[in-house]
């Protein structure tokens, strides 16, 4: 077995029965030009985009990025996960790859020559990956918040992981990009938070190595590049689980794009230090790539929402929304700061009144005030994918006293609903949702506990990166 970090969240496994790519973004940015890779990768050679296998382990464009996948050769054969809601089949349908395989949760699948996969489902929109042959298993945890029963259920059916890979660092905008009058409402979710779950989370599997990784990115974009002085580092996780006092028969070590390891010769890793002087090595790419966030710029410049397609689009939402869902996660109103509308330039959205409306002033009781980039906003909600734009990186939010469950609500609940989950009057009708559930059963027995009793400031928390 040969595997090939190739940059962020991507890997690239030979096997004896073919070729394995995972979550490939493989040149670019995604969110807007928010995101970039780094450190960077090198710019894929024509044999990367004609493997035999692809999985894509969930939805998110920087690991179902559609140009790299564009530039697919089709005969490879697309493995998703089996969701509850089918929504990767037909975006994946959509790009010209007609059959797609599901996955179903914990069902291992030979592809031949003693080399086996499964998908391990978790949360609404995650998945965990494995590839074995022989001894030898890569588990691809990635950005997944596997837990508990679950994470157990990996190790029983295939054994001690040899190699681990786990993402390590903020992949939303709480709290790097927020503000709060309380700074208790902004230390939910630390540096620590991520290191203490990378170490959780691997002293449960016990791999051989342990390997930060799904973290690769670099943020260019104006109003993202703030964001770069709080990413946790590779080396930042090597220390961190060091002092928590290891794990047990278990090395962590650092991978950037480009390295390998391999089942025979273990491993080859660059030498290269990206991060010592990492604000040297972003400015070289911002110089490289300034060109197309600059034509970005232009495209986005003078775009307005339209205050009737706004309106239409989340009032679906908050009716759609279960009052007790709305009211439980989300009590407060959700306000936008929309700066092209002069007279009434705050546009909310109320779980309460099930209502969307817009005035001169914010409501008193609100959970903050958010601006996000209206070109931004508008395509977000022309292409149903309005929850990303948290994690684009391009927003900035105020919380108001108390706001943050309320904040954090709006966008969980918003990616339900987009996911289709939500309304639960159409997802219930499925099977495939019960058989989901089903299949996934020693997640739900600890969940349900979790969202009965726990406080729903928590249970957002560790959507968002904590285990708490």
């Amino acid at each position: 077995m040969h595997v090939t970090v190739i940059g962020h969240s991507c890997l690239h496994i030979k096997t004896r029965a073919g070729t394995v790519l995972i979550d490939p973004w493989l040149s670019g940015s995604c969110y807007w030009r928010s995101w970039w890779h780094f450190p960077p990768s090198a710019e894929p050679d024509e044999q990367m985009f004609s493997p035999d296998w692809i999985y894509l382990t969930h939805h998110h464009f920087d690991h179902f990025h559609y140009p790299s996948m564009r530039r697919m050769d089709r005969s490879a054969k697309v493995m998703i996960p089996r969701f509850g809601v089918d929504a990767m089949v037909d975006e994946v349908r959509s790009l010209g790859f007609e059959s797609p395989q599901e996955l179903v949760h914990g069902r291992i699948v030979e592809l031949g020559d003693g080399v086996r996969v499964a998908s391990y489902q978790y949360g609404f929109d995650d998945t965990t990956f494995v590839v074995a042959e022989d001894d030898n298993v890569v588990i691809d945890i990635n950005d997944c918040k596997i837990r508990r029963r679950s994470l157990s259920q990996i190790k029983r059916d295939f054994g001690r992981p040899t190699l681990a890979c786990k993402s390590h660092s903020f992949a939303q905008s709480y709290p790097v990009l927020y503000e709060a009058e309380d700074p208790e409402q902004l230390r939910l979710v630390s540096r620590d938070t991520y290191i203490d779950d990378f170490h959780d989370v691997m002293s449960g599997l016990q791999p051989e190595f342990a390997v930060p990784f799904g973290s690769m990115a670099g943020f260019l974009h104006p109003e993202s590049r703030p964001v770069n002085e709080h990413l946790v580092t590779p080396n930042m996780v090597v220390d961190g689980v060091a002092e928590r006092g290891g794990i047990a028969g278990t090395d962590v070590v650092t991978m950037a794009p480009g390295d390998v390891w391999d089942s025979e010769a273990g491993f080859t890793r660059s030498e290269t230090d990206w991060y010592t002087d990492r604000s040297r090595h972003l400015e070289d790419l911002l110089k490289l790539h300034g060109p197309k966030i600059a034509e970005r710029a232009a495209r986005e410049e003078g775009a307005v929402v339209d205050w009737h397609h706004f309106e239409s689009y989340l009032t679906r939402f908050v009716r759609d929304i279960p009052r007790v869902f709305g009211r439980r996660l989300a009590p407060k109103p959700f306000v936008f700061h929309v700066r092209s509308d002069e007279s009434t330039p705050y546009w909310w959205v109320s779980f309460r009144s099930r209502s969307v409306g817009r005035s001169a002033e914010p409501p008193a009781d609100r959970s903050g005030i958010t601006t996000v980039p209206e070109a931004v906003l508008a395509e977000a909600i022309d292409d149903t994918i309005l929850h990303l734009v948290h994690g684009s990186m391009r927003i900035r939010t105020a919380l108001a006293p108390d706001g943050v469950q309320s904040d954090l609500g709006f966008w969980g609940l918003a990616m339900m609903w987009e996911l289709g989950y939500l309304p639960l009057r159409r997802s219930a009708r499925r099977r495939r949702f019960w058989t989901a559930l089903l299949r996934r059963h020693r997640e739900l027995i600890e969940q349900i506990p979790v969202v009965v009793l726990r406080n729903p400031v928590d249970h957002l928390a560790e959507r968002f990166g904590a285990d708490v």
